[in-house]
């Protein structure tokens, strides 16, 4: 076994649920709120009814959610995956560096629903999965993201097996078996942002993960050094070996409470400039707009800088795009701002060109600053959205109304409430499958 898989295995292996402190438990809750109304309201998505289509049956082990239809574990996962990430609305984490819940509670939630595990495993295994791939995406470091790899997917498949991995409770060995496995199924590049593909990478990484963790389980073989050894996952696509001085600093500390959560439905990179261009924009109507300049690290630019949209999933990764739509007063909380009617509007698909970007190194990655002229004065404003909330009971407050407002239009609205209310109340629950039925 590998040093890292060891140590990883050594931390989390057996965590259960009153391991952990009570801000690691109660962002675990969030994200599980967060994601499945995310995938409640994703699974009205073409790409989901797709998906559905080609791989869903009438029969199976698992939900769908949003759906009547039932598949298999790992169809579940990659179906329900793609669902949870199809509108890009759902959380991130600065320390793995991508989506942290949608590769991994796809599986997870596959994984127990098949064995009637309870909501407590459900959450044990959700904090191994998320801690395991909050690591190993801080070691591999930013250069692999920059080099055009989707972390989500990439990372995120370390999640899933992981997560799966505690819930079958495997041991040791066991762990570092899937953990090999699931470094031979890392994939997902970015040159698929703002398409449907993109959402299908965290759906993969979780069918692959749950994969990894059952293969494992049945007594399938693989090198736990595969991750971080001679030819591995790191020196493959990473700088050569993971930064052991990272996976240092996080030996005492948890990366949950870390998550940041969207209240924009596009990629998170483009909300700093929402922030700050709505907070100067006043009763300005597009019309008396001049020019609104954003500086924004070039980094960015790879992920969020296509620069005449025509989609909604393209308006999703735009600063230009997203830009435009607030000068014309969009609401970028709703989901239907995303459509591809709102961006292709003649007068917002006329206002691009009046938005110019510059870069700076120098900024953070979630920081930007905006110059917004009109009538030959110019207001500026900044915004960093890269700060995880200090107030949980706030934090809770705005996601359940979030999650209300995207599952409600699918489940009915007294449905919804009342799935929020069994989420707060998931380490109770004995079966998660009651859960997930409340999905369908």
């Amino acid at each position: 076994m590998s040093d890292l898989t060891d140590r990883l295995w050594e931390r989390f292996g057996t965590l259960t649920v009153d391991d952990l402190p009570a801000d690691v438990a109660t962002v675990a809750h969030h994200c599980v709120l967060d994601w499945l109304g995310c995938a409640v309201a994703g699974s009205r998505e073409p790409l989901s009814g797709i998906l559905r289509d080609e791989l869903a049956t009438e029969t199976g082990a698992c939900s769908l959610v949003g759906s009547n239809r039932r598949a298999d574990p790992l169809r579940a996962a990659m179906l329900n995956g793609a669902a949870g990430h199809a509108l890009d609305f759902d959380d991130t984490s600065q320390v793995m560096g991508g989506h942290a819940s949608v590769p991994l509670l796809p599986a997870v939630l596959a994984a127990a629903e098949a064995g009637r595990g309870s909501g407590a495993d459900v959450v044990a295994a959700y904090a191994t999965g998320m801690e395991v791939q909050a690591r190993i995406g801080a070691a591999i470091g930013a250069d692999h993201y920059r080099r055009g790899w989707h972390t989500t997917s990439t990372i995120g498949v370390f999640g899933a097996a992981a997560g799966v991995a505690r819930l079958l409770q495997l041991d040791a060995a066991g762990f570092g078996t899937a953990m090999g496995i699931a470094a031979s199924s890392a994939s997902g590049l970015k040159a698929n942002f703002g398409t449907m593909t993109k959402p299908l990478h965290p759906g993969q990484a979780a069918e692959r993960g749950l994969l990894a963790a059952r293969l494992a389980a049945a007594g399938y073989t693989a090198d736990s050094g595969a991750v971080d050894g001679n030819q591995g996952f790191a020196q493959a696509a990473g700088d050569g070996a993971l930064d052991d001085a990272e996976l240092e600093r996080w030996t005492d500390r948890w990366a949950t409470p870390r998550t940041l959560f969207k209240l924009h439905a596009a990629c998170h990179l483009t909300h700093a400039g929402i922030e700050a261009t709505s907070s100067i924009l006043g009763d300005l109507d597009a019309d008396e707009i001049d020019e609104i300049r954003l500086t924004v690290n070039p980094g960015i630019l790879d992920v969020c800088g296509i620069p005449e949209p025509q989609t909604g999933l393209e308006a999703k990764f735009s600063l230009t795009g997203t830009q435009a739509l607030v000068a014309h007063g969009a609401d970028t909380a709703a989901v239907e701002t995303f459509a591809d009617e709102p961006i292709r509007r003649p007068e917002v698909q006329a206002f691009l060109g009046r938005v110019v970007i510059d870069t700076d190194p120098s900024l953070p990655t979630m920081a930007t600053r905006v110059a917004l002229t009109a009538g030959g004065s110019t207001v500026g404003a900044a915004a960093d959205v890269s700060r995880p909330a200090a107030d949980l009971d706030a934090q809770g407050a705005r996601l359940r109304t979030k999650f209300v407002a995207l599952a409600g239009p699918v489940l009915g609205g007294e449905r919804a409430r009342l799935l929020a209310d069994r989420i707060d109340a998931l380490t109770a629950i004995d079966d998660v499958g009651e859960l997930l039925a409340l999905t369908r």
